[in-house]
Formats: C-alpha cells, structure tokens, sequence
C-alpha cells in the first residue's frame, strides 16, 4: 500500500523554518558580545550554509567595527 508523504513532507519543512534564528541587527549585534561571538563560532564552524547569512555578514561586521573603534 502506497503512503501518501505529502504532509510529512510539509510538517519537516515547518520543523526545520522554525529552527531558523531571527535576523538581528548590526547594531544589535554590537550591543550584545557574547550573541556576536557564538554567531561567528557558528558561521566559521559551517561556512558553506551560513557564511553568507545576513547574521553572519551583520555578526562579523560589527565586530570589525568595534575591533576598529568604528561606532555609529
């Protein structure tokens, strides 16, 4: 007996957007150290999924910033 997979299908792809972490700020991530430096740890850890991620653009820019005593 053949199954119908469809809502299977729909409900992993419901599970895996939910995984998904809001897009912060660069700001946001200047104001929060500790945020900033686990999304780079994450980024650098699996650069092919994330790198291009705008947490990860906005993560690694605000820390080039502030290394630079860049504000805005």
């Amino acid at each position: 007996m053949k199954k119908n997979h469809i809502p299977l299908f729909f409900a992993a792809l419901a599970a895996l957007s939910a995984c998904e972490k809001e897009t912060q700020s660069l700001d946001w991530y200047k104001a929060h150290d500790a945020e900033r430096m686990e999304t780079i740890r994450e980024c650098k850890a699996n650069p092919d999924k994330l790198g291009k991620t705008q947490n990860c653009v906005n993560a690694k820019r605000a820390n080039r910033e502030l290394l630079n005593g860049q504000t805005r």
